[in-house]
């Protein structure tokens, strides 16, 4: 069972007047009522935007027949509508309910963890006018000197082009945390593969493993909940480690280290967003 759902919201399409908003909330096993925390995510949608159009689609995981989990998936995306107008959204701006079943997962594996992140309902939600989302001075990435983005949409694509040096750091995308925990949300799962499949095609492939926190005064560390102790950000580094050690990645390739919060990308974090950004991990190059 989840203890705690969330949501995880990308920008995706900014053009004009209008922006793009997709968010993933998550499912217990074989469910279809939201828990409260999936109902703040989805308040979270719609708090002080203007929406256009919502679009609203249901996913199970790979257990059970294809008949019962496309109708498992219509009851999720049909729950997510009936909760989004009894909270004051108009239904006519809900355009699509569509249940998926199992068609498109989020990740093929079948183990536990993977089966978790496909049991998902993804909305899509257009915003117009002033309700849009923007960025401000205030709250816009800054990004420390020698860290940029992952540019490129495959990670080996970015290791491989010349333009990225020895020393040079990548924030990866989507490998994102818990609050308070070195524990992986379930879409850190895609990308953790990516880095693993990377370290297996570039075998001369060095690289520091570097942690960061949110929500944190000055460049002290967090307190992980897991263990009690004041070192979170370098927790989360080596959950990164662990993982690819365990998956048959030579420990001599690797190292990891903790920033604390030393290096956010968003200063000042005004949102549950915010916070998921800067609670993430990097690596540096060491050795190509």
């Amino acid at each position: 069972m989840l203890k705690k759902l969330f949501f995880i919201l990308f920008v995706c399409l900014s053009f004009n007047a209008f922006a793009q908003q997709e968010t993933n909330i998550y499912f217990d096993f074989n469910k279809h009522e939201l828990t409260p925390d999936a109902m703040l995510a989805i308040n979270k949608i719609f708090f002080n935007k203007r929406v256009s159009t919502v679009s609203i689609y249901g996913h199970t995981d790979q257990l059970g027949t294809d008949e019962y989990n496309q109708q498992l998936s219509i009851k999720r995306a049909t729950a997510v509508k009936d909760y989004m107008v009894l909270s004051g959204i108009d239904s006519a701006r809900i355009t699509i309910v569509k249940g998926l079943g199992e068609t498109q997962p989020a990740i093929n594996d079948l183990d536990s963890i993977s089966r978790m992140a496909n049991r998902r309902v993804t909305i899509v939600t257009v915003y117009e006018g002033a309700g849009a989302p923007t960025t401000s001075s205030a709250s816009s990435p800054v990004t420390p000197p020698a860290s940029r983005p992952q540019r490129m949409e495959k990670l080996i694509d970015e290791i491989k082009d010349p333009a990225t040096k020895t020393g040079e750091n990548i924030i990866l995308k989507n490998i994102n945390f818990y609050g308070g925990r070195h524990v992986f949300l379930p879409q850190a799962y895609p990308p953790l593969q990516e880095l693993l499949e990377v370290m297996q095609k570039i075998p001369t492939l060095e690289i520091e493993i570097q942690g960061h926190i949110c929500c944190q005064v000055g460049d002290v560390d967090g307190v992980d909940e897991e263990t009690g102790e004041p070192v979170l950000s370098v927790n989360r580094a080596k959950a990164v480690y662990d993982y690819l050690v365990q998956k048959g990645i030579k420990k001599n390739r690797m190292s990891y280290k903790g920033f604390g919060h030393k290096y956010p990308i968003i200063q000042v974090e005004r949102n549950e967003a915010d916070a998921t950004v800067n609670r993430r991990v990097e690596i540096k190059i060491i050795k190509k």
